[in-house]
């Protein structure tokens, strides 16, 4: 009797195991995808995984890339500059070839944002994130990725900037990835440089068909009304710094030139917080707290001149 008692009590006991769930399997699921969650929010300081992203490199052959992520249509297409493209190097260096550009950009100890404020000035491609070699994100090969990820080399792009850019690449079909070799099309030029050898110059003014892939979802929707504010007093400036911002998707709507403003650099204000933020980012300028009516309003000084 006893005995089959006992058997009762097992059977109850056996069939409660199979039937429970312990509250542990449920919960570490959970609590590490809300601890990488929260790592990725730590670590991730620009891309918000929403709106385009793009960012510049460099080759080994030293042509010079710019990739550009699109959430929203799924796709990462990275645009190919020869090296031997001759440009108007930023901050007032001189015309050079593209592929010295990253050279110069060490050796005056600013790395890579050379390149991009360079790449931004010469082509209207609004771009401030740079690494030191191909990211690999327009193939969706893993190992490249994964390096890019953990083993970046030079760059200004965050751990989790990257992690995201990586997932996100990896994630795209084989239909949503494309190479534009610039040397192999309309927009350049090929002729003797300054240095007596050939190479590529821009073809005139630099075609939408290019400029269309940098466009800024959310700026362009909302249409995003600028005001300018040059107080460089260097011609050109806020003429150049308006197309890049038309690029993305801005409306200038008004520029209004002042005094030489000595010691000024670049503010940006605006009714529209996010937008703000970017073009903080892309042009290195610090976020004021003035009031104004424009979604953006940018402010730019003597000092901004000297580094555009």
């Amino acid at each position: 009797m006893k005995s089959a008692r006992r058997q009762a009590i097992a059977d109850r006991k056996k069939k409660k195991e199979k039937h429970s769930f312990p509250l542990f399997k449920f919960l570490i699921p959970i609590v590490l995808a809300a601890v990488l969650y929260l790592f990725l929010g730590l670590n991730t300081h620009v891309w918000n995984g929403k709106d385009k992203v793009s960012l510049v490199f460099r080759e080994d052959a030293g042509n010079i890339g710019v990739t550009v992520l699109d959430p929203v249509l799924s796709e990462v297409t990275t645009l190919i500059i020869p090296g031997d493209t001759q440009v108007d190097i930023a901050r007032n260096y001189g015309t050079f070839r593209i592929k010295n550009v990253w050279q110069l950009g060490v050796n005056e100890k600013i790395g890579g944002s050379l390149l991009a404020e360079t790449v931004t000035q010469n082509f209207l491609f609004p771009v401030f994130l740079w690494n030191s070699k191909s990211p690999g994100l327009d193939e969706g090969e893993a190992g490249r990725i994964l390096n890019f990820i953990f083993l970046p080399g030079q760059t200004n792009i965050s751990f989790g900037d990257r992690l995201r850019m990586g997932f996100f690449a990896m994630g795209v079909q084989d239909l949503g990835r494309s190479k534009i070799d610039l040397g192999k099309s309309q927009f350049l030029d090929k002729k003797k440089l300054n240095d007596g050898e050939p190479g590529y110059v821009i073809s005139g003014p630099v075609s939408q068909r290019l400029t269309v892939y940098f466009s800024d979802n959310e700026i362009g929707d909302q249409n995003i009304k600028v005001n300018i504010t040059d107080a460089t007093g260097t011609s050109g400036i806020s003429e150049k710094l308006g197309e890049i911002l038309q690029v993305i998707g801005g409306k200038v709507v008004s520029i209004d030139k002042k005094s030489v403003s000595e010691d000024s650099d670049c503010i940006v204000t605006g009714l529209n917080r996010e937008a703000v933020k970017k073009i903080s980012n892309l042009f290195s300028c610090k976020v004021g707290s003035q009031k104004t009516s424009f979604d953006l309003d940018i402010r730019v000084g003597r000092e901004f001149a000297k580094r555009f």
